[in-house]
């Protein structure tokens, strides 16, 4: 089932990144929403956000920008719903797998099962098979059941793998 409202990803240009952090700061965790800053250990609980966090939130996103002059590994996309940004949505390399594509997304407490996932997943179907992708990965902790739920949802298979929940798809 998918959510009856439309979804777009568009680019975390300047004025969209601000807006998503600010997202961020009111609704959600820094571990939530993006990997650990330089120097912070990935054990470490990331559960407030400081000036130092709000930094390196900033530059990963600039560093995950599409390039048309150099590819990076991994980019990030805004998501809107309803007119307003709701989250983040990712795709990245896989260990250097070129067959395959992690796909990450994070959304405000407000906006969460309200479907977006579903319709953000379909979008990523779509965005790793233009990059001739074979399979799409998700990722989350083993106890996240929404994710779970919404990951089988759209056909993930998922199995818990070292205390992370791992999802996989076969792309055609």
């Amino acid at each position: 089932m998918t959510s009856q409202m439309m979804v777009d990803l568009v680019p975390v240009d300047e004025a969209v990144l601000e807006d998503l952090l600010a997202l961020a700061v009111a609704e959600a965790q820094p571990g939530e929403v993006m990997p650990p800053a330089s120097g912070e250990s990935p054990t470490e609980p990331r559960t407030t956000w400081t000036e130092f966090r709000k930094g390196a939130f900033r530059e990963y996103h600039r560093r995950c920008r599409v390039n048309r002059h150099a590819p990076v590994p991994e980019v990030t996309w805004a998501v809107k719903a309803r007119g307003r940004i709701v989250g983040a949505a990712r795709l990245a390399l896989v260990d250097d797998d070129p067959d395959a594509r992690e796909v990450g997304l994070w959304l405000g407490e407000p906006y969460r099962g309200q479907g977006i996932s579903g319709e953000v997943a379909y979008w990523a179907f779509a965005a790793a098979q233009t990059m001739d992708a074979k399979r799409l990965v998700a990722r989350s902790t083993v106890g996240n059941w929404a994710v779970r739920r919404s990951l089988e949802r759209v056909g993930f298979e998922v199995e818990d793998s070292g205390g992370d929940l791992v999802g996989t798809i076969s792309l055609p």
